[in-house]
């Protein structure tokens, strides 16, 4: 049976806001207590609760007892569960109408003064994204997975907008995207409360030319290594390979035309030649995947909901092979012209 006596101090959130602070007894499943709190607009209420645990569910009923002069308080109820980190979260709600989402923390200084503080460790999990082509159901979806575990936090959305960077709630990014011009770099940010003054929290960049990335923090190993790879795994579903591959291993087709450089420059008779074609050659791949990064954008964002057509899905994959193509071909003449000579 989990035992919840001692202090307890948190926040509420809804239609009222502010500090609380209980403190709770406990025989067996029944618990009961005083809750004190701060109300951001309406100051000071106190509140007589009691209520019970069973299987870490929470059910607590507060009568009003003291309120600030000319405030009406309601009879209070709150419905909560304990985490898994020992925190308590939950909905709270009174005969008034008003009501909400609580979370709350232990503060048991008691214990704290007998035992040893065991030290802090803070996980991080980094795990590179490739490039992403995003529409509007694709970023609802994306918002969805990143929020997923967060009781308290709202995902927060950074772009560029008319050469501004421009931070919104993701709910609001998501209400006006239609009017928003096309998207290539976005930062989507999301953190909370986890234990002991630590914040647990989410950071997927999308950029246009740099590379994109996923960083999750935590205090629970397992929740930053499952939180990192449930955010992967839906951003995999917009990955373009071609493009991704492109930027992975740098000239993949490139590179076969310079291994077939070296196999063809014995087919080259003068050594002035041969270097002619190896320059040649060096600088056309070093120039066109130059072109590839600055023309082909990493990450590709769109208001609409669906993809307009197969042209508009795959451009950037076209472009890529074309320019692969274009070097293959360039190449190719080169070498008929230099051996064209030497005949």
């Amino acid at each position: 049976m989990s035992n919840l006596q001692g202090a307890w101090a948190g926040r509420i959130y809804g239609t009222n806001t502010g500090n609380v602070f209980l403190e709770f007894t406990q025989t067996d499943n029944q618990i009961k207590g005083v809750v004190r709190l701060l109300d951001d607009k309406y100051g000071i209420a106190v509140y007589d609760v009691s209520g019970s645990i069973s299987d870490g569910a929470i059910n607590i009923k507060g009568t009003p007892k003291q309120a600030a002069e000319g405030v009406v308080l309601g009879e209070a109820t709150i419905a909560g569960e304990l985490k898994q980190n020992g925190s308590i979260a939950g909905r709270w709600e009174t005969t008034i109408g008003s009501a909400g989402t609580i979370r709350l923390y232990p503060h048991n200084y008691e214990e704290k003064t007998t035992k040893t503080t065991e030290p802090e460790q803070i996980y991080n999990k980094i795990i590179p994204i490739g490039s992403v082509r995003l529409f509007k159901k694709d970023i609802k979806s994306l918002f969805n997975v990143i929020e997923k575990d967060f009781a308290e936090g709202r995902p927060v959305v950074t772009f560029m907008q008319r050469g501004n960077e421009v931070t919104r709630y993701a709910s609001d990014f998501i209400a006006t995207i239609e009017s928003i011009e096309e998207i290539r770099s976005l930062k989507i940010f999301i953190q909370e409360p986890e234990a002991a003054g630590i914040n647990r929290m989410v950071n997927v960049d999308l950029f246009e030319k740099t590379d994109s990335t996923i960083r999750v923090s935590g205090i629970n190993e397992s929740w930053v290594v499952g939180k990192a790879e449930s955010i992967n795994k839906e951003l995999a579903k917009f990955q373009n390979k071609v493009i991704t591959n492109y930027r992975k291993y740098g000239l993949n087709l490139n590179q076969i035309i310079f291994f077939l450089m070296l196999v063809l420059i014995p087919e080259i008779l003068t050594w002035p030649k041969r270097l002619l074609f190896v320059g040649a050659v060096y600088v056309l791949l070093v120039t066109l995947f130059g072109v590839h990064t600055k023309l082909i954008p990493n990450t590709i964002i769109l208001a609409e909901n669906k993809p307009p057509g197969f042209i508009a899905r795959s451009w950037p994959a076209i472009i890529s092979w074309l320019i692969a193509f274009s070097s293959s071909l360039v190449a190719a003449l080169l070498f008929w012209l230099l051996t064209k000579k030497t005949n």
